[in-house]
C-alpha cells in the first residue's frame, strides 16, 4: 500500500528544482533502521547566496533553526513534505507558498561546502527526492559495460562492487526508493 501511495504522489506531484543547478553531489542513502546512519535527502551543488525556490505549492510547516542550522519545510498535498537546509528563511510558518516562489537564501556550510540539502518525507517516512524532480533513478552498472547478476558481487545494501552510478531507466526503481 505504501508503494502505491508513493507512486500516486509522484504521478501527480512533479517538483521543480529549488535552485538553478541540477548537479546532485550526494545521493539519497536511506538508513537501515529508523535511527541509523544514512543520508535522508540529496545535496545539490549551489553557491551561498542562491535564492531557494519552493518546488511546488504548499504551506510552510517550519522555518527556523534545527540543531543550529536554518531549515525550511513545506507541507505539500497528500502527506508530502519537502525540507531545505541551510536556508535562511524569507517565509514564515503557516504561510502559503506557490511553486517557484522564493522561500529563502542558501547559506554556506552544509557538509563542508556550498550545497543545498533537499529532503522529502511521505507520511513521515523519508523518500528519495529525485523521482519527485522527474529524474531517472541512478542504477549501478558495471564500469566495463558487462552485465552482472544481481546477486553476484553485491555489496552493502545490494550495491554491486566495482560499479559506477549512471542514470538509466529502471522499471523497478519505484520499489527501491521507499
Amino acid at each position: 500500500m505504501r508503494i502505491l501511495a508513493v507512486l500516486l504522489t509522484v504521478a501527480v506531484s512533479v517538483w521543480s528544482w529549488p535552485v538553478a543547478s541540477t548537479e546532485v553531489v550526494r545521493a539519497f542513502d536511506p538508513p537501515e533502521t529508523p535511527y541509523g546512519a544514512g543520508h535522508r535527502g540529496i545535496d545539490i551543488a549551489a553557491p551561498a547566496g542562491t535564492s531557494v525556490l519552493a518546488p511546488d505549492g504548499g504551506v510552510v510547516r517550519f522555518a527556523g533553526p534545527v540543531a543550529g542550522r536554518p531549515v525550511v519545510s513545506i507541507d505539500h498535498a497528500g502527506g508530502l513534505v519537502s525540507s531545505f537546509e541551510p536556508v535562511q528563511p524569507s517565509v514564515s510558518t503557516g504561510e502559503r507558498v506557490e511553486r517557484g516562489q522564493p522561500i529563502g537564501v542558501l547559506l554556506a556550510g552544509h557538509a563542508g561546502g556550498e550545497r543545498l540539502h533537499l529532503g522529502a518525507r511521505l507520511h513521515g517516512a523519508y523518500v528519495d527526492p529525485l523521482p519527485l524532480l522527474s529524474v531517472e533513478r541512478p542504477v549501478l552498472l558495471p564500469m566495463d559495460g558487462r552485465k552482472r547478476s544481481a546477486r553476484r558481487g553485491a555489496g552493502r545494501r545490494g550495491q554491486a562492487r566495482g560499479c559506477a552510478p549512471r542514470y538509466a531507466s529502471d522499471s523497478r526503481s519505484s520499489e527501491t526508493w521507499v
